[in-house]
């Protein structure tokens, strides 16, 4: 398993930033660890937009969040935060927002370079690419 240190930053915008808060990588895969932080107008409006739906029934409330597209070798797609957690803040002199979503894509051969990118276009933040270097896990055995 391998950790990322230090905070690299994906993306950053005007009052947002997305990080990448570790890489843990598995025989079976890896998993991905983000961290979105905005401020201002931009986490006023990411407040906005994760919000839960006051009626399941009713098909005109909108919503929508960070979406991440992942790429590695051949394989390509979207990835679901299979753990996306909210924590906001507000003070009186800014807003904040923060969600931390976690990741996990399966069968990513190493070593290799994992494709990440980031966009969540209706608080500002335009898709933005970042490239990974994943090595073999460390101490493996082969099955």
């Amino acid at each position: 398993m391998g950790i990322v240190h230090g905070r690299p930053i994906l993306a950053a915008d005007l009052g947002i930033t997305v990080e990448l808060v570790g890489l843990l990588r598995y025989p079976a895969g890896v998993e991905l660890r983000l961290a979105l932080t905005a401020y201002g107008h931009a986490a006023q409006q990411a407040r906005y937009e994760t919000r839960p739906l006051t009626d399941p029934g009713d098909p005109s409330p909108r919503w929508s969040f960070l979406r991440t597209h992942v790429r590695a070798r051949d394989l390509t797609g979207e990835a679901d935060p299979y753990q996306a957690p909210i924590l906001s803040t507000g003070t009186t002199r800014s807003i904040d927002f923060r969600t931390t979503p976690r990741y996990w894509i399966d069968g990513i051969p190493a070593p290799a370079s994992l494709t990440v990118t980031v966009e969540w276009a209706r608080i500002g933040l335009a898709a933005m690419s970042s490239t990974i270097e994943i090595g073999p896990v460390p101490h493996a055995r082969p099955w």
